[in-house]
């Protein structure tokens, strides 16, 4: 088997090699663009960044000979690349194209397969409502050209989405739909296990464990245990699952424990997270003490490690069903040793009063304290819990509104690329980068520790750097010098100051410099001084003239609004370009 696999690797390889050298002899521009389609494809799985680098090159060659067809594929396998290194932003910029051409095209086959790739896009962000959305338009489009194959795989998708939703009927609904779709031919076995794989969970979920079990039990007749192993191990899991349920605990268990050692020896991490509560509720029923307690503490440590993670509901009930008990029986056990205190106490008293007397108040008053400071750590305990609960969820909050501008502003890109109108487009990319401005914002909140301000050293910088990558200008054409104070500032303070510095740069890199300029340099100086913050912006370009600063201006209205919204006194000078100055009065610093 080694030998075999040696030899797969090495043909491989000597594949890629020799596509690489027909890239680098042939004089032919068509030939070295499929070329790199093959690298592409030859790399996908092996070398994801290889991939794609190939992928640019074959959209390269795709652009040089104007062969819209292939610049549209390229666009498509860089959302797919995107997708997998987690860039989720870029993958539905990159979708959106491929959407656009199809739709104009009318190639309902390919416009299928990209809304579907939009719906998982949606999903990995947990944006189920514009997923649903995708998924559904993919699967009418699928059943009206009679590709069932598109539509089947939507429908798994939707039946999913549905059953993680806790909304069963709607579930079993499409996954039911998806296994017609994918038996209507032999071509799509692969797909057809999966859809009844799903369908067999949601059995599970909506209390069908009859139906669910003779389903698993016709999937392990046919998957193949080795090639298949990720499959494999959730068909036991759900088998054993359907068991637990029925009561037949003895029959559940090897099916539950094999699964759960597949899911880890394997590094399948989510899904060998949700077998454990599986087990403990197994082993609780088996009176097992051992294996709960050291189930659980598994369960703790692996919990830690994982990061925006949605838990399921049942977990949660069996860990807190659990903890209810394990209390329970710790409160017997003090009870116990204060009666056991008692009687002790009640003896020496007997033995000896007036010595035993001081002994019991002293025991008396430990035991007290000693009470008190358990209930005072269990209190503590629950308030650090519900803080950080509370710090989670307003992470996932500023997550939720980062993804959300983040969309507006890709948006916004899109329609501005598709404009004939350059003033138009020029308008709605201003938008863009304004909006991006907001967003980068909400993600410096949800990274780091203060989930109330922003550190605003980092984010000017972060900010300013965006808007020279926007206008595709680089730091050796035109330097950026950014002397700013460490302090963090609340949403309310950071946000206006964002947009008002994002206007002034915007408009320096448009208006300010000609061919004739010298060491073009923007500067940028916020520091506090006393009760106020000091802002300055300064270019060293043409400057203005009295009509430039007359000039009513969106952006110019826009700067004067904020500003006062800060309370801040605004200037303009000519010095040796143009400086503009802000004395703020209304910010907050955390």
């Amino acid at each position: 088997m080694l030998l075999l696999s040696l030899f797969c690797f090495s043909q491989n390889n000597t594949k890629i090699d020799s596509l690489i050298q027909i890239t680098k002899t042939s004089k032919n521009d068509s030939i070295i663009m499929h070329t790199y389609n093959k690298l592409r494809r030859a790399t996908y799985y092996s070398n994801a960044k290889a991939s794609e680098k190939y992928t640019k090159k074959y959209l390269e060659y795709a652009e040089k000979i104007k062969d819209s067809h292939n610049i549209v594929l390229a666009h498509f396998y860089l959302g797919n690349a995107s997708v997998m290194s987690g860039n989720y932003e870029k993958a539905l910029n990159k979708y959106l194209i491929a959407a656009n051409y199809y739709e104009r095209k009318k190639d309902s086959n390919r416009y299928s397969s990209v809304l579907n790739s939009l719906g998982a896009v949606h999903e990995k962000t947990k944006n189920d409502s514009l997923s649903l959305h995708y998924y559904k338009l993919a699967r009418k489009m699928g059943k009206s050209i009679k590709n069932f194959k598109r539509s089947g795989i939507a429908s798994i998708n939707i039946g999913n989405i549905y059953n993680n939703m806790g909304e069963f009927k709607k579930a079993l609904y499409f996954s039911e739909d998806s296994v017609k779709d994918l038996k209507k031919h032999d071509s799509y076995q692969s797909f057809l296990t999966l859809a009844e794989i799903n369908l067999a969970s949601i059995y599970n979920n909506s209390n069908n464990y009859k139906k669910a079990n003779i389903l698993y039990n016709k999937l392990l007749k046919k998957i193949d245990s080795t090639k298949d192993l990720y499959s494999y191990a959730g068909i036991l899991s759900g088998k054993g699952i359907a068991l637990s349920r029925q009561g037949a605990i003895k029959r559940a268990k090897p099916f539950l424990e094999s699964a759960y050692q597949k899911f880890k020896a394997n590094h399948f991490t989510d899904e060998y997270f949700q077998m454990i509560p599986e087990l403990i509720s197994v082993y609780k029923k088996m009176n097992n003490t051992n294996k709960v307690i050291d189930l659980y503490e598994e369960y703790i440590t692996l919990k830690d490690s994982i990061l925006n993670k949605e838990q399921d509901k049942n977990i949660a009930n069996a860990i807190q069903k659990y903890e209810t008990e394990k209390k329970d029986a710790q409160l017997k056990v003090l009870t116990l040793e204060a009666e056991k205190n008692e009687q002790q106490k009640k003896f020496y008293f007997y033995l000896s009063l007036s010595g035993l007397l001081i002994i019991g108040l002293i025991s008396f008053f430990l035991y007290k304290n000693n009470k008190t400071t358990k209930i005072l750590a269990l209190k503590n305990l629950q308030l650090n819990k519900a803080l950080s609960d509370n710090e989670t969820l307003l992470k996932e909050t500023h997550h939720r509104v980062k993804n959300s501008l983040q969309m507006i502003s890709s948006l916004l890109y899109l329609q501005s690329e598709n404009m004939e109108d350059k003033k138009a487009a020029s308008s709605v990319k201003d938008g863009q980068i304004r909006v991006k401005s907001m967003a980068l914002i909400h993600q410096k909140l949800y990274q780091k520790d203060n989930l109330t301000g922003v550190e605003v050293s980092d984010y000017i910088n972060d900010l300013a750097k965006s808007v020279f990558q926007s206008h595709n200008v680089h730091n050796d054409a035109i330097e950026l010098k950014i002397d700013v104070d460490k302090m963090i500032l609340d949403i309310d303070t950071i946000t206006p100051i964002g947009i008002i510095i994002n206007e002034l740069i915007v408009n320096a890199l448009k208006h300010a410099f000609t061919e004739n300029n010298k060491n073009p340099t923007i500067s940028i100086l916020l520091h506090k001084k006393d009760s106020e913050l000091i802002l300055k912006v300064h270019d060293n370009g043409k400057g203005f003239t009295s009509t430039t600063k007359k000039e009513k201006s969106f952006g110019m209205k826009l700067i004067k609004s904020l500003s006062r919204k800060l309370k801040a006194d605004f200037s303009i000078e000519n010095k040796n370009g143009t400086l503009i100055t802000l004395i703020i009065k209304r910010f907050s610093i955390k």
